[in-house]
C-alpha cells in the first residue's frame, strides 16, 4: 500500500491520497501532481508487482503508453506523465471528476435512450479520432467510460488496444479483452482486427445501457464466445417500448456477425445518431397536427408529399417487416408427379444412407456437440479427449474450444489433488510428480497461507517455468508431456487468483463506503464470502483487530476447499497474515473501545449542522450494534443498547 507516499521529488513529483480502482494490470491512485510549482489531481497508475517479471505484461503496459501519448481528444483521458518508482512503472493520467457507467447502471438499472445517445455520440467522435490514428481499443464496456459531473463522457484504459502500425503482441488464435463485449472476430482469435471490432462492442454498451442486462449470458467465457459467434442477440425494443425504431435497427446493425454487415465507421454511426435526435424531435413538433389531421393525410412524408414505393420498403425495414407477397396456390402432395415417380428411388437411398451413417467415423461436428451437452466435468472432459483425439490437429473453433475445456478440467483435477494434500500435510510427492515443480508448488501455498502473496507469486512462477514449453501447450493427450503441462497450467490460475484478491479488496472496501453512504443495512450471512469479508473489514476499520482475526479466520475455512472461492481465500489470508494472533482476553480494550466510540457519538449530536453529520453519528452506532450484537459480556450488551438509543434519537431529516 502506497498510499500517503511520495512519488519523485523536486518540481515533478507525486502526492498519494488514495485508491481509486484495481484491475488486472495494477492499481490506480488518486494524487497531486506538484509540476513547476502547479499543484493538480491525478490519476496514478500503478503497475501490479506480480508483473514486473512478465515481459508481455511490461510491453504491454509501455504499449498504453506510447498509445495515450498520439491521443489528445476532449473524450479520451489524457497522458500527464510517465515513470518508475522503485524499479516500478507508472503513468499519470487526467483526473476524471465522475464516475463510471457501470456504477451508474448499479444505482439506476438503466438509462433513457436519449440520455445513452448523448453519451455514446461522444463516444463515437472519441472513437473516430483514435480509429484514424491506427488504434482500436478493443476493450470498450460500461467501466471504460467515464462521466463527468458536466455529463462529459471520457473513454479510458487502453492497456489492450492495439495500434495497427504496429506488431501485435497477442499470438494467433488468442483472444484479449472482456469476454461479455467481444466481437465475434476476437471470439475466434483474429489477429487482423478493424475498427469493425470496436463497433460491435459499442452495440453490446448502447444494449446494457438501454436494458440494464447483457445481451448473451454465459458461465464460462468459452460459452460466452460461442455465443457471440453464432447466437442472435435479444430484439431490444420488446424490452424498451419507447426506443425509436430507428435507433434498435442501428443497434442490431452494430451487432451483427459478419463484420462487413456493420456499420462503415464510428463517424458515420454518430451521424445516424444526430439524425434520429433529429427525427424524434420533428415528430414531436408535429405531435398535434398528426394528432388531428385526416387519415388520408397521415401517410405523408415531412414535406407533404405522399411516400413512393422505395419509402415504403424502408419504413416497412425499419419496423422491421417484410414485403408481403402473393402466395401460390398449393399443389396436394400426394398429386405432385415427381413424388410418385420418386418413391421407390427414396426407399432405396434411404437404406443406403442409413447404412453409410452406421459404419462412418463420428464427425467433428458430432464430437463438439457432445462437448456441448456433456452435462459434468468428467463428461466435458472424456467429451473433449474424443475430439482431440481424433481431430486436435485440426485448426479451428471447435478444436480451440475443446483444447479449453480439456485443459481447464485437466488443471482443475491436479488442483484438486494438490489442495488436498496440501490440507492434509503430505509434503512428500508422488513418483509420477515432477519434485522441484511439487517443491515450488508447495512453497507457493505456503506463502498464499501465510497471507504472503507476492512471494506465493514468486513460486507459482518458478513451477511455471520448471516446463516453459510445456505450459504454453493448449492440450496434452501424451500422460508425460501432461504431467508436465499441469504445472504452468495450476500456476496459471493460482496467479491469476492472486491478481484477483486486489479487485476482491477494493470491491470489498467499496461495499463498505457505500452502504455507510447510503446507510444500506450490512449483510449478517455468515456463511457469504463477501458478508464476512464486509465484517472483517468493519471490524479493522473498528480497531478491533482481535476479533477481524477471528472472521478472517471464519472465512479461510468457508472457502479454502471451494476452488470457485478462491480469490476470497487468498484475500482473507492475506489480511489475517497482518494481524498477530494472541491469547488473552481482549474483552477489557473492547469495552474501552466501543465506550470511546459512543461518546464521540454522544458529543457529535450536539453539533449536528447537516445530513453528513448525523449519517457519520448514525454509522459510528451501527458499527457497534452490527459488530457486537453477538457479544455475550454484560458491559458490551448494554453499549449496544447505548448504540440503538443513539441510533433512534439522531432521526433523518
Amino acid at each position: 500500500m502506497i498510499i500517503g507516499t511520495t512519488i519523485g521529488s523536486g518540481s515533478q513529483r507525486f502526492d498519494i491520497e488514495g485508491e481509486l480502482g484495481s484491475g488486472a494490470m495494477g492499481t490506480v491512485y488518486r494524487a497531486t501532481f506538484h509540476k513547476d510549482d502547479r499543484p493538480r489531481t491525478v490519476a496514478l497508475k500503478v503497475v501490479a508487482l506480480g508483473l514486473l517479471g512478465n515481459e508481455v505484461a511490461m510491453a504491454r503496459f509501455d504499449r498504453e503508453i506510447a498509445i495515450l501519448k498520439q491521443l489528445k481528444h476532449p473524450h479520451i483521458v489524457r497522458l500527464l506523465a510517465s515513470g518508475t518508482w522503485r524499479k516500478t512503472p507508472f503513468i499519470a493520467m487526467e483526473y476524471i471528476d465522475g464516475e463510471a457507467l457501470d456504477r451508474v447502471l448499479i444505482r439506476r438499472i438503466r438509462l433513457g435512450w436519449e440520455e445513452v445517445v448523448s453519451y455514446m455520440k461522444q463516444l463515437c467522435e472519441a472513437l473516430q479520432y483514435a480509429h484514424d490514428k491506427g488504434i482500436i481499443h478493443r476493450d470498450l464496456k460500461p467501466s471504460n467510460l467515464m462521466i463527468t459531473r458536466d455529463n462529459v463522457m471520457k473513454l479510458t484504459d487502453f492497456g489492450i488496444a492495439k495500434d495497427t502500425d504496429v506488431t501485435a503482441l497477442t499470438g494467433h488464435n488468442s483472444t484479449i479483452g472482456t469476454a461479455a463485449y467481444m466481437s465475434p472476430e476476437q471470439c475466434k482469435g483474429d489477429r487482423n482486427l478493424t475498427n469493425k471490432s470496436d463497433l460491435y462492442s459499442l452495440g453490446i454498451v448502447f444494449y446494457e445501457l438501454l436494458t440494464g442486462r447483457k445481451p448473451f449470458i454465459a458461465e464460462t467465457p468459452v460459452d460466452m464466445f460461442l455465443k457471440h459467434v453464432n447466437e442472435k442477440p435479444p430484439r431490444i425494443g420488446k424490452q424498451v417500448p419507447d426506443l425509436p425504431g430507428k435507433l434498435e435497427a442501428l443497434i442490431q446493425q452494430l451487432m451483427e456477425k459478419d463484420k462487413n454487415d456493420r456499420p462503415i465507421d464510428a463517424a458515420w454511426v454518430a451521424r445516424m445518431l444526430a439524425e434520429i435526435e433529429e427525427d424524434v424531435f420533428a415528430r414531436k413538433s408535429a405531435g398535434l397536427d398528426a394528432a388531428t389531421s385526416k387519415r388520408a393525410d397521415r401517410h405523408r412524408n415531412l414535406d407533404g408529399s405522399k411516400p413512393d414505393a422505395e419509402d415504403r420498403d424502408a419504413a416497412r425495414t425499419l419496423r422491421g417487416k417484410k414485403k408481403k407477397t402473393k402466395k401460390k396456390e398449393a399443389v396436394p402432395f400426394i398429386q405432385r408427379p415427381a413424388v410418385k415417380a420418386s418413391a421407390l428411388g427414396l426407399l432405396l437411398g434411404g437404406i443406403l444412407v442409413g447404412a453409410f451413417f452406421a459404419f462412418r467415423s463420428p464427425s467433428a461436428e458430432n464430437l463438439a456437440t457432445a462437448i456441448d451437452s456433456a452435462s459434468t466435468p468428467e463428461a466435458k472432459l472424456e467429451a473433449a479427449t474424443r475430439y482431440l483425439e481424433r481431430y486436435g490437429d485440426k485448426p479451428g473453433e471447435a478444436t480451440d474450444r475443446a483444447a479449453t475445456v480439456f485443459r481447464d478440467a485437466a488443471t482443475r483435477k491436479r488442483e484438486d489433488v494438490l489442495n488436498k494434500r496440501f490440507i492434509n500435510r503430505i509434503q512428500k510427492p508422488d513418483e509420477a510428480d515432477d519434485k522441484d515443480a511439487y517443491d515450488a508448488a508447495w512453497q507457493a501455498m505456503e506463502a498464499e497461507k501465510a497471507g504472503s502473496l507476492r512471494q506465493a507469486a514468486e513460486f507459482w512462477n518458478k513451477a511455471k517455468t520448471r516446463f516453459p514449453d510445456e505450459a504454453k501447450l493448449t492440450f496434452a493427450l501424451k500422460d508425460e508431456v501432461l504431467a508436465k503441462a499441469r504445472w504452468g497450467w495450476v500456476a496459471d490460475r493460482r496467479l491469476a487468483d492472486i491478481q484477483k484478491v486486489e479487485q476482491v479488496a477494493t470491491a470489498t472496501r467499496d461495499k463498505v463506503k457505500n452502504n455507510r453512504r447510503y446507510e444500506t443495512p450490512f449483510s449478517t450471512d455468515l456463511t457469504n464470502p463477501e458478508s464476512l469479508a464486509v465484517r472483517g473489514t468493519r471490524l479493522e476499520d473498528f480497531g478491533d483487530r482481535e476479533k477481524a482475526g477471528r472472521v478472517w479466520d471464519q472465512l479461510i475455512t468457508l472457502t479454502e476447499k471451494d476452488p470457485d472461492k478462491r480469490d476470497w481465500h487468498l484475500f482473507a489470508c492475506q489480511q489475517r497474515g497482518v494481524i498477530p494472533k494472541t491469547g488473552e482476553d481482549q474483552t477489557k480494550a473492547r469495552v474501552e473501545r466501543i465506550t470511546k466510540r459512543l461518546g464521540e457519538a454522544t458529543a457529535a449530536i450536539d453539533e449536528v449542522a447537516t445530513d453528513s453529520h448525523r449519517i457519520a453519528i448514525r454509522n459510528q452506532c451501527r458499527d457497534v450494534t452490527d459488530l457486537y450484537e453477538d457479544e455475550k459480556d454484560p458491559e458490551i450488551k448494554a453499549l449496544v443498547t447505548q448504540a440503538k438509543g443513539i441510533i433512534a434519537s439522531v432521526t433523518k431529516k
